[in-house]
């Protein structure tokens, strides 16, 4: 049900002296499942070429496509009020993101128009909710102002992007992401000012972690389905799953990715961002995994993955533990010893 009537104003819902205990909605949780057909569609694209030309194609439309996941996050845990404008708001942009999944495969080709005005308007969306959220929140406007000029000088050239031709096109999009990265990373202090729900946040990217996960063992299985189960397929999925198993492992109880999110609270915002941006990495290391076991399966029998295409492999798990690494780093940091 709305949350105590039809329309509420925003209101600043992190913070050190807040709620205690916070979970995701059933609208988030809806909204993931968004998301969730968009990396379906970048997983086939590079399934269809897993090379390292494959991969950087992949990962220039994954990183802009997490990073509207994670601009959405954000807003909602900082400033949620699950009302019927935030609602509305809400279901714009999954229209818009569902939009962008249409036009994923392709979106370095032919459908690269369709996929940059999608995305500008997932990034005007949020650019209306942070817009609200300042004109009902005063103190926070030096967040949501910021927010607000560079989300939306970002998503401005996603949108002009749409009107340029190839290669330029390509140019625009790329400065967009760095002018919407710029905005949060150069934020300093404002982070520690105004932090994220040191529950909800960790607990989001969490949730889309398993996601990713889940594409991974929903990738074993659907390439042993299809090929036949025999000793190397059987032999090959195991490992698959044992990877996928290995990695929930380490990022929920290794390196403790979705635990509380305390190091925040003690106003160290490196290794905040640390915790926050090794996440890309991760996401993209695994989906990847995911594609080149799928390939694994997919061949006959004792045959091996070509050059590129063992090296990809084995690049991504690599990357995978890495970043697994930096999140286990952040969150627990190495204390110097006493003699």
């Amino acid at each position: 049900m709305l949350n105590r009537g039809i329309i509420k104003p925003p209101t600043l819902r992190s913070g050190y002296d807040r709620e205690k205990e916070r979970h995701a909605t059933w609208l988030e949780l809806f909204y993931d499942l968004v998301f969730v057909g968009a990396v379906s569609q970048l997983a086939s694209s590079l399934n269809e070429d897993y090379s390292p030309l494959g991969v950087l194609k992949f990962s220039a439309l994954f990183v802009p496509v997490w990073w509207a996941w994670a601009g959405h996050t954000f807003y909602l845990t900082r400033f949620d009020s699950d009302d019927l404008g935030r609602r509305f708001l809400t279901m714009i942009q999954i229209v818009a993101v569902a939009s962008l999944a249409v036009h994923a495969p392709e979106a370095l080709g032919k459908t690269s128009g369709g996929f940059a005005l999608s995305y500008a308007a997932v990034r005007f969306m949020l650019v209306t909710e942070y817009l609200r959220a300042g004109r009902h929140i005063p103190h926070v406007r030096v967040l949501t102002n910021r927010y607000c000029l560079g989300f939306g000088l970002a998503a401005s050239l996603w949108a002009l992007s749409a009107l340029v031709a190839t290669p330029w096109r390509f140019w625009l999009w790329g400065l967009a992401v760095i002018v919407d990265f710029l905005a949060p990373v150069t934020a300093g202090e404002l982070h520690a000012r105004f932090p994220p729900h040191l529950m909800h946040l960790p607990e989001r990217f969490g949730l889309f972690t398993i996601i990713v996960i889940g594409e991974a063992v929903v990738s074993v299985v659907m390439g042993v389905g299809k090929h036949g189960l025999d000793f190397v397929s059987g032999m090959v999925g195991i490992m698959g799953l044992v990877i996928a198993y290995s990695l929930w492992w380490g990022y929920f109880e290794g390196a403790k990715g979705a635990a509380t999110l305390t190091l925040l609270s003690r106003g160290n915002v490196y290794r905040y961002q640390l915790w926050l941006y090794a996440h890309i990495p991760l996401v993209l290391g695994i989906t990847s995994t995911a594609v080149g076991v799928k390939h694994l399966i997919a061949l006959s029998r004792w045959q091996t993955l070509s050059e590129p295409e063992g090296w990809v492999l084995s690049c991504s798990v690599g990357i995978s533990v890495v970043a697994l690494s930096l999140i286990l780093l952040a969150t627990n940091p190495v204390k110097p010893t006493t003699h």
